[in-house]
């Protein structure tokens, strides 16, 4: 019997299921597979310090939970694990949302290069930008310098950004039981327990997200005078 043809949806610094719109085409295109893999072969001197790990560590967790446990996770280089996953499953397309630190860029256009000579699509997005830096710039292609007139000459008079993407159905997505890993097998959790106070202010996790920018609606609307 053939295998079935599956996409993989990678999250990497999008750990949310509203306005993700690599998530929400892929899962459009199909059943999917989704993945975060924790880097740290490409990272070097990037790699994430103490309280980003405290805070990824429990962002997966919640992450994990929405996606009703379906979440792959895996640690290493992420062209590796890619090539690895495409050779156990039939992976038709490859889906995630742009990042854009240097070393990142150049690890993404390495993976996406390959995946294009093996004829397996590589789909981006742009999940945390209002405009792509390539999309604001001076009349003579090159980018602005400063602020001012990166703003009122470039954002206000580029198009508008697109409206936020609503949350995709979760009935098609599939779990790596053979290679994932678990949360705790990332190590991403501090040995001393200084983070008790960080646990005690924030709430890593797409709700904890919404709850901070509901509360900070709710300050602006009492706090900002009417005319």
């Amino acid at each position: 019997m053939p295998k079935k043809d599956i996409n993989i949806f990678w999250f990497r610094q999008d750990l949310r299921l509203s306005d993700n719109p690599g998530l929400y085409n892929s899962i459009k295109n199909g059943a999917t597979l989704p993945i975060f893999i924790f880097d740290d072969k490409n990272s070097k001197e990037h790699i994430n310090g103490s309280a980003s790990k405290w805070w990824l560590h429990h962002s997966l967790i919640a992450l994990k939970q929405s996606l009703d446990n379906n979440l792959s996770l895996y640690r290493g280089d992420p062209k590796n694990i890619l090539i690895k996953l495409t050779e156990t499953y039939n992976v038709k397309e490859i889906f995630w949302n742009r990042c854009y630190e240097p070393w990142r860029i150049k690890r993404d256009k390495k993976i996406k290069s390959f995946f294009d000579d093996k004829e397996i699509s590589v789909n981006t997005y742009n999940g945390s930008l209002l405009w792509e830096p390539w999309n604001v710039v001076k009349n003579d292609g090159t980018p602005y310098k400063v602020f001012t007139p990166y703003y009122r000459k470039g954002c206000l008079n580029s198009e508008m950004p697109r409206t936020p993407i609503q949350k995709p159905k979760l009935d098609n997505l599939l779990f790596d039981r053979m290679n994932s890993i678990s949360i705790d097998d990332l190590e991403l959790m501090p040995e001393h327990n200084w983070h008790v106070t960080m646990e005690k202010l924030w709430t890593p996790g797409e709700k904890g997200a919404h709850n901070k920018i509901d509360v900070f609606i709710l300050i602006c609307i009492f706090l900002i005078p009417t005319q």
